[in-house]
């Protein structure tokens, strides 16, 4: 999972707005929308991030199953690990 501080992403992939929430990933995901690319990301405080996801403008197709996979995903994770990371059995 590749970290960086937020103000830095908005930076390199050319943002100019302020970054909107995307509860659909989860109570702490944010979207961030640049110039060629957005990137959904998982606020981890103080200003840092976890990039969850990256997704062209220009494939509309490609967004929407990459979006699709990573929100079954999230569901994977809640439904079988507890808080610690740990696998619930």
């Amino acid at each position: 999972m590749l970290e960086i501080e937020d103000d830095i992403l908005s930076e390199v992939i050319g943002s100019k707005e302020y970054h909107k929430r995307a509860p659909r990933f989860g109570e702490r995901a944010w979207k961030a929308e640049g110039k060629e690319v957005d990137v959904i990301y998982w606020d981890t405080g103080n200003g840092w991030c976890d990039i969850l996801l990256v997704t062209t403008k220009e494939c509309k197709e490609c967004r929407t199953k990459l979006e699709r996979f990573y929100k079954r995903s999230q569901q994977a994770i809640v439904k079988n690990y507890d808080e610690d990371i740990c696998r619930i059995d």
